[in-house]
């Protein structure tokens, strides 16, 4: 079980990766959009979902266009919106956001404790009310969180789908309470680090728990991908996980 495939015969399909210049770059880590396609190339990704490092750092609404002035015209990518609640009035009205991204086959991420706002309904649930109807994933890294609030999220908006992303070794007794209740939960498979621990979530929860991501330029994509390759898992397993989930999703669960 799972000798068959090889790193090359995996459609990888990426979660979450950044382009754009930032504040405080490491000499390692690249900002355009031409290295990333680059490292994507080397190691056989055939393309993902990507944010703006000026919508995670700036400004949201500028981020979000300059992505796409970005990366339009390549079909290998799709655009992650960074969104924020719609009381300020930063960003276009909540319903008009969803409406564009899933017209595009994007995403949305968000970063609440960096861009000082609440997960909870009085705060966002108008914008999580739009997404949910459109079907657009929700992305979030759990240090901009708790479980707690991430619980009361997807027990308060059951059909928007939601990618918890840097997950580390010791989250199991998180994870499997919530994967029990809500089936609306994903998990970024970059990081989740628990020792031969991908074999019996998909025993248990199915494969489609998972999706691939590289964190990229944060981090590196070899380790995720030999990760994946070498699991324990049927063929078939391992094909969602490397980008059949992320597709699906992105289509708002037609594919």
């Amino acid at each position: 079980m799972g000798d068959d495939v090889g790193i090359r015969d995996l459609e990888w399909f990426d979660c979450n990766a950044r382009i754009g210049r930032w504040s405080a770059p490491r000499p390692e880590q690249f900002t355009e959009l031409k290295d990333l396609l680059a490292v994507y190339d080397s190691v056989g990704i055939s393309g993902g979902l990507v944010h703006h490092s000026w919508a995670w750092e700036w400004s949201p609404a500028r981020g979000n266009e300059r992505l796409l002035a970005e990366i339009g015209g390549n079909d290998h990518l799709r655009p992650c919106f960074v969104a924020l609640p719609h009381a300020t009035g930063e960003q276009p009205p909540p319903e008009e956001l969803a409406a564009r991204v899933s017209e595009l086959g994007g995403a949305v991420r968000i970063f609440p404790s960096m861009h000082q706002w609440r997960v909870s309904e009085w705060c966002a649930g108008k914008l999580f009310r739009a997404l949910e109807e459109h079907r657009v994933p929700l992305l979030l890294h759990i240090k901009e969180s708790d479980w707690d609030a991430i619980a009361a999220m997807l027990a308060a908006h059951p059909r928007m789908p939601v990618i918890v992303l840097g997950v580390y070794y010791r989250v199991d007794r998180y994870l499997y309470p919530l994967w029990e209740q809500h089936e609306n939960l994903y998990v970024e498979a970059n990081t989740y680090g628990v020792f031969r621990g991908i074999e019996p979530v998909c025993a248990r929860f199915g494969p489609e728990r998972f999706v691939f991501g590289t964190a990229l330029p944060e981090l590196e994509p070899g380790g995720p991908i030999a990760r994946l390759t070498y699991a324990e898992l049927p063929d078939e397993h391992k094909r969602l996980i490397a980008g059949g989930n992320l597709r699906r999703l992105l289509s708002g669960g037609r594919e």
